[in-house]
């Protein structure tokens, strides 16, 4: 039966033409489509690496000299690094506070970072993301090591970094082997700077949306922080504080009436305190209202339009086939066989449309014109976009086709004769 319907659709080829180029950019579409909600689906299920329930960000600003409490610099006995230390002093002692760190350009979600390239012999990696953080930070975050086990930074040393799992694949093959090793990133271009590997961290990223990139996180401690302080703001670092399970429903309330004017010391004060789920949903809102909710809506549009088209065109088809099914039926064909013949030829008419429309998609990977950052081009991904197009498809035509087949099959081969 297929073979004949095959001959017969090869015989019609001039009406079968406009159909199959029809069902091609259906299917093209729908690649597309497939391709571009499994990557986003595929990277906001994954493990971000890091737990952001129960943390907060301490904002920090400076008195501006047009202030009332100002105090200028030559009657301020204090570094800034002295004052950072003394509000640190204090937050620590807060009761509902279970732990706190300090970094810079590290926060989850934040769209600030350092960017530097790692070297180890001969392998050299693209620049990635480098965190700058104190030994608490994995605390605060829950940030497990490779075996998925807390961190335990006993000694903490300048030049000590930890590699991402993935990062660590890629200079020395594993996480075990990454351990006790020495990397170098050029902090100048006169020299470069050797670093300690002390542990591996899980895989880790920026946010939901994003891929693993990669990446080091340098253990900073006082002095090497106190330096960058001087060199920058003090208004740049980050304090993150986790608080004790039960108090984050009123921490931000609670944490400002209770610690009052000691949230501030000489022009230095705590400004605002940011949840951090809340800097999670405007990133994550943003890009879902950016990307997933248009891409959703021409998708819904265009499958629409594509349904209505597929109905009319194998209505108009079954239409100009009369004569034919009157025939069929007259020479004994059951309605069953009719309306079974019908949906069968759409089915093959979308075999034919598949490979050219899959041909494009895979060139398009190959050249890197899709997104090939989220998702390598593989056989895996091309295989899970291509069954997901193809059951949209299948459903589509399937509907499509199936109420004019029925019509069909309805018809009295004696009625259809005479019209002939």
């Amino acid at each position: 039966m297929i073979k004949h319907i095959f001959k017969q659709i090869w015989t019609e080829r001039r009406q079968n033409s406009w159909i199959t180029i029809e069902l091609i950019v259906v299917f093209f579409f729908l690649l597309i489509a497939s391709d571009f909600m499994w990557l986003r689906v595929k990277t906001y299920y994954e493990p971000t690496g890091f737990d952001i329930e129960n943390t907060y960000i301490l904002a920090l600003k400076q008195l501006e000299p047009i202030a009332p409490d100002y105090i200028s610099p030559e009657n301020n006995p204090q570094t800034p690094m002295d004052d950072l230390s003394d509000l640190i002093s204090r937050i620590q002692t807060y009761p509902d506070i279970e732990t706190y760190s300090l970094s810079y350009h590290a926060l989850p979600y934040s769209m600030s970072g350092i960017w530097s390239s790692l070297k180890v012999d001969s392998t050299h990696t693209k620049t990635i993301r480098q965190w700058a953080v104190t030994p608490s930070y994995f605390d605060v975050f829950h940030i497990r090591t490779s075996n998925n086990e807390p961190f335990h930074i006993e000694n903490p040393e300048h030049k000590q970094i930890i590699l991402t799992e993935d990062m660590a694949n890629v200079l020395f093959g594993s996480a075990q082997q990454a351990i006790g090793k020495n990397v170098y990133y050029s902090r100048s271009r006169e020299e470069d700077t050797p670093f300690r590997v002390i542990s591996v961290s899980t895989h880790y990223k920026h946010q939901e949306f994003r891929p693993y990139e990669g990446g080091f996180f340098e253990i900073l401690t006082l002095p090497e922080l106190e330096k960058w302080v001087n060199k920058n703001k003090v208004t740049n670092v980050n304090i993150c504080v986790r608080v004790r399970p039960g108090s984050a429903k009123h921490f931000e309330q609670n944490f400002i009436a209770d610690m009052g004017d000691r949230l501030k010391e000489n022009n230095l004060y705590v400004s605002s305190i940011i949840p951090s789920e809340k800097l999670r949903n405007e990133v994550v809102d943003k890009r879902v209202q950016t990307e997933i909710v248009p891409m959703t809506y021409v998708m819904i549009f265009v499958l629409i339009t594509v349904f209505l088209g597929v109905f009319g065109t194998f209505w108009l088809r079954i239409r100009q086939r009369r004569s034919e099914i009157g025939i069929r039926m007259a020479m004994g064909a059951g309605r069953g066989v009719i309306r079974h013949s019908m949906i069968t030829e759409s089915f093959c008419l979308i075999a034919i449309a598949i490979l050219p429309a899959l041909l494009v998609y895979i060139n398009l990977l190959h050249a890197n014109i899709l997104d090939t950052w989220r998702l390598p081009f593989t056989f895996g991904r091309v295989a899970i976009v291509f069954v997901i197009a193809l059951f949209v498809i299948v459903i589509i035509v399937a509907s499509g086709t199936s109420y004019p087949a029925r019509q069909a099959s309805q018809l009295n081969p004696v009625d259809a004769l005479r019209d002939e």
